[in-house]
């Protein structure tokens, strides 16, 4: 009744890691599975989905609204967000990974829960133990569900039927993942990605300076003299390619470059309120024209009128076991206020004008934001007369030490927003006469990354790149 999916003759936890070294995975989270958990009735795997989103690389959507019936209906027509992940695939029995084009965590926000669904595999394949006919033909069987993590946030699946005792007692050793009383946490590899990271920003960029270039897709090395020098030379450097999907990632680590310590998280663009619905409306509502364009600035802090827009920032939600917005309270666990939660603009009658929803933002805030490596630079004119006759008139000089972030979340993000640590510096423009040259650019910033990557990160520490 089973099939090469089924993992039925493992005796440690040494097997594990070794099915999951092969994959390039680093950590993994176990289950110990109930009886119900089977591809039917989905497998209940956290309370939370953001915080798989530090382990995982996942798309966040909100699909149809609840038909719940419970406690009187009032879940009923609420939506229901999703969590994809980008690679999942199942390891066979011969080590090989099955892909799994739809397996997704969907949260229900009455509960709170995240269950796992969509097992099958692209050739049609899945665990047979994960099947309803097999948990009620041997409802007594124990089953271990294994899911690794590479440094890009890809899971790798095992799923373990009946194990010798010894794994069931390290099983029982290993620690739980944060805030789960179920799914426990392992790691795997001993040489991490930082280490691998670390060395070569020590042998390549440590204290040194470098002039202004950035390195082409075909490999070839070019001078870059624009406002991004220092990232592009810090890429470069470290052979990440310009229009590189992983941009500034390596081994699944986030690298931010900068020249001042006020600086631009990330970017996401609002997904509601009338921004959404009308860029032009939006500008000429609330933006301010200069040089014959449409342009909206200002800083926008939580709480805060803002002097320039008369915009308001708020982060509200609808909390457990209520049907009304009520303001995101930092001093109640998040996953009871996920329905809904978003980041508002409103202006003086209510009326939304921009928002982000809780799926824009963990989009845009994911496994690669989990740890991140923040590299101070300066850049200077280049005196090199050689350097100057082939186009390279900016020189780069990198510190000699770096500020290593590890442990993030969405509830870190939020909470830095509704505090004001987190604030919105937006620079869009719109021209009526001219739609090329409109821009849209609402960027998220903070004011001293040294100070306030404490609010953000679990962990933070200046690590030195000098040899």
């Amino acid at each position: 009744m089973l099939n090469e999916l089924d993992h039925t003759e493992i005796s440690s936890m040494d097997d594990i890691s070794t099915l999951l070294k092969k994959h390039g995975c680093e950590k993994a989270l176990l289950k110990k599975l109930a009886k119900n958990n089977n591809d039917k009735n989905q497998v209940y795997f956290h309370h939370d989905a953001s915080l798989l989103n530090s382990v995982f690389d996942l798309e966040f959507s909100t699909r149809v609204k609840s038909k719940s019936k419970k406690d009187s209906g009032m879940h009923s027509g609420k939506r229901i967000q999703e969590a994809k992940f980008k690679k999942f695939s199942w390891i066979s029995v011969h080590g090989r990974a099955h892909g799994v084009a739809h397996c997704k965590g969907i949260l229900y926000h009455q509960y709170p829960e995240v269950r796992l669904s969509g097992f099958k595999a692209d050739d049609g394949q899945m665990p047979s133990s994960m099947s309803v006919d097999f948990t009620r033909a041997f409802p007594d069987q124990t089953r271990y569900l294994v899911i690794g993590a590479n440094p890009e946030g890809a899971a790798f699946a095992i799923m373990v039927v009946s194990p010798l005792e010894k794994f069931e007692r390290e099983f029982k050793s290993l620690p739980f993942m944060a805030n789960s009383k179920i799914c426990r946490f392992m790691r795997i590899s001993s040489y991490s990605a930082s280490e691998k990271l670390k060395r070569i920003l020590t042998e390549k960029i440590g204290g040194k300076a470098i002039r202004g270039c950035r390195l082409k897709p075909d490999g070839q090395t070019v001078p870059f003299t624009g406002t991004q020098v220092h990232g592009y030379t810090l890429e470069h450097e470290l052979g990440i390619s310009s229009n590189s999907d992983k941009g500034g990632d390596i081994f699944g680590i986030e690298l931010k470059c900068f020249t001042r310590k006020k600086l631009t998280l990330f970017t996401p663009e609002p997904d509601g309120g009338l921004y959404a619905e009308s860029f032009a409306q939006f500008m000429t509502r609330y933006g301010y024209i200069k040089d014959a364009v449409y342009r909206f600035t200002g800083l926008h802090r939580a709480g805060k009128v803002s002097e320039k827009t008369a915009l308001t920032l708020e982060v509200v939600c609808i909390p457990k076991n209520s049907k009304s917005l009520h303001a995101y309270d930092p001093s109640k666990p998040i996953a009871h206020q996920l329905d809904q939660l978003r980041v508002i603009l409103k202006d003086e009658e209510d009326m939304i004008a921009a928002s982000w929803s809780s799926d824009r933002l963990l989009n845009s805030w994911g496994v690669k934001h989990n740890e991140a490596v923040y590299v101070p630079a300066s850049v200077s004119e280049n005196a090199d007369a050689d350097d100057l006759d082939n186009g390279y008139s900016k020189r780069v000089t990198f510190g000699q030490e770096v500020l290593w972030c590890k442990g993030t979340s969405l509830e870190h993000l939020i909470r830095a927003l509704a505090s004001g640590v987190i604030f919105l510096d937006p620079a869009p423009k719109y021209d009526p006469d001219n739609p090329k040259s409109n821009k849209r650019r609402s960027q998220w910033r903070i004011n001293n990354i040294y100070r306030d990557s404490k609010h953000l990160y679990e962990a933070t520490e200046l690590i030195s790149i000098t040899k």
